[in-house]
This record gives structure tokens, sequence and C-alpha cells, in this order.
């Protein structure tokens, strides 16, 4: 993960070589220490490859061996701990939907807390990196030698990820059936036709192999539920049975039943779209990478009562009607 002078002339970047050495120094003074030398750091006192150290810890950090708010931007952001897998994955030649480019950015910009470095090491027994030491530490490592020189193997980091990317691709296709229903929400008298129903179905499927695999039990209520409102939207309902006085009118067809609230109501429109707006600026700014990670970062704050699950996905279809393109 070492920084070269034609990496950054090549990428455009204003930093010097001497300023990211100042800003090296200025971690090492302040709470805060770079992935880079994190890594760094880790794999010279362990011996293991850089590569191998950064994948533990991103491994550790998708499985929340690290405290919540350890990862930070240099901006000032939250890192979310997905991104920070996909940006691994990336550097080190495998499968992830983010380009080479945007992982490197990710990476290189990228500063952990010390405190949550601290507690990480206490927890799974591991030796402080330099740049993490306090003078209590170091007196307490000369009696005490912790037993992982750096962060083991986390075995669990991938199946974590491919669950929470299955969760993310979930709130994507649970956001399109909710949209197919909308349709008919508007229309209720509307016949659907073989296009709209084979659509569904496809649909269907694609959201219910992801919320599966995403072990979400949140995400498989939400299915039900969609799945059970579009029955009752597409569903005519029977002739009663007793027989009507004859009339010289045409019968009236049999109609649909409009089930669930109006559009917009019950909703958190105003609350939603402030928001909203600050998703938009971390994903113009390049702070987040998907929709999906820059409402997990706001999700907190999101108004109601609904899972977190629901909230993110509210937040998602709030910012695509806002931007639609």
């Amino acid at each position: 993960m070492a920084v070269s002078v034609e990496k950054l002339e090549r990428k455009g970047e204003k930093f010097s070589l001497i300023k990211l050495a100042i800003l090296s120094r200025a971690m090492a003074a302040s709470k805060y220490i770079l992935l880079e030398d994190l890594v760094n750091d880790w794999a010279d006192q362990s011996g293991e490859l850089p590569l191998l150290t950064l994948r533990r810890v991103c491994d550790s950090a998708v499985c929340g061996r690290f405290p919540e708010k350890t990862f930070v931007r240099l901006s000032g952001h939250l890192v979310d701990v997905l991104e920070l897998h996909f940006a691994m994955r990336s550097h080190i030649g495998l499968h992830a939907p983010i380009t080479r480019d945007q992982a490197t950015k990710l990476l290189e910009g990228v500063i952990v807390s010390k405190a949550g470095i601290r507690s990480f090491c206490e927890h799974f027994d591991v030796a402080l990196p330099s740049a993490a030491h306090s003078f209590k530490s170091r007196a307490l490592q000369l009696i005490y030698r912790p037993k992982h020189l750096g962060p083991p193997d986390c075995p669990d980091g991938a199946p974590v990820a491919a669950r929470l990317e299955a969760t993310e691709w979930a709130l994507g296709k649970l956001e399109t059936l909710e949209k197919l229903i909308a349709a008919l929400r508007q229309h209720p008298s509307r016949r659907v036709t073989d296009s709209e129903i084979d659509a569904w179905r496809r649909k269907f499927e694609d959201a219910r192999s992801m919320v599966e695999a995403s072990h979400d039990p949140e995400l498989r209520t939400e299915l039900g539920q969609l799945e059970g409102e579009w029955k009752r939207l597409t569903a005519i309902e029977e002739p009663a049975v007793e027989a009507a006085p004859q009339d010289s009118r045409s019968p009236d067809l049999p109609q649909r039943r409009n089930v669930g609230r109006p559009p917009g109501s019950g909703s958190y429109v105003l609350e939603d779209l402030k928001l909203v707006e600050e998703m938009r600026a971390d994903l113009l700014s390049g702070a987040y990478t998907s929709h999906a990670a820059a409402a997990r970062a706001r999700v907190s704050r999101a108004a109601g009562g609904g899972t977190e699950a629901s909230k993110i996905r509210r937040l998602i279809t709030r910012y695509d009607e806002r931007y639609p393109n």
C-alpha cells in the first residue's frame, strides 16, 4: 500500500510525499493513524505480507470486531465497512463491485481510531502497532506478550460480507417490487397485462434469491408483505352468490380491492428529504459509492419506528424519486 510519486503524479493529486510525511506525523500525535501505516506496522512486526494483513483488518472490520466509528475518512465521514471490504477485495485482485481506482482512493483516505485499535487488540489478544502505543502499553508489553503480533485470520469475513452485499441487492430489488405495486395502486381497476405478471414473477424471484442470501428476517417479512399486497391488488373479487334483481343496466364488472394506504400517507417525506440531500452530497463527493451505504450512514436519524432495513429501503426509494437519473 506504499504511495509512490509516480502514482500521485499519474492521478493528478495535490499531495506531495513531503505533505504525506507531515500528515503521517500529525496522525502520530493525534487520536488516529493512517490505515496504510496500521497495515504496514502490523505486517512488519508479525512478518506477514501487507496484503494479507490488509485482508485480515478488513475481514475483522466487516465482522464487527472493531468498535463502531473506528474507521473514518480524512474528510470526517465514517467509513462503511462493507465498502471498505469491497476496496480491499479490489485492491488484492478479487472480484468487487467497485473499480480499482475507487478502491485505491478509499484505502488511501482512511484513518483509524487508536482507541478502536486498542479495543480490538484487548479483545483478540493482539500486539498493538507501534503508532498506537502509549507509555502505559509499552510498559505492559514488557510484562505480557500478546498471542498475536498482527491481526489473526477472520474466517467469517467473506461470508459476512457476502450476506451484507446480498442485503444491498435485496434492498434494491424490493424497491423495484414496490414500484410495480405502486403502479397498481394508482389504477386499481385496470386489468393487469400478462407482461406485467411475467415481469413481477421474474423480479420477485430475483428479490427472493437475494433476500434468502441475506439471511435477514426483516427483509423476508417485507418480501412477504409485498407478495401479499400484489396478490390482493391483482385478485378479482368473486360475484355475490345470492341472486340479484334483474336490471336492464349492464352488470358492474368485478373490481380489485384497493388495499393499502394512499401514497405518502403516514410517511416522513420532509424528514427523509433532508437525509436524501445529505446522501446526494456524499455520493457526488465520492464519500460513498452506493445508495445503500449512504443510507446506512444516517439510518439512525431516519424518522419512524420501522426496522433498520425498512428505513434504509425507504431512504433509497426517496432518493430515487428525487433523483431518478
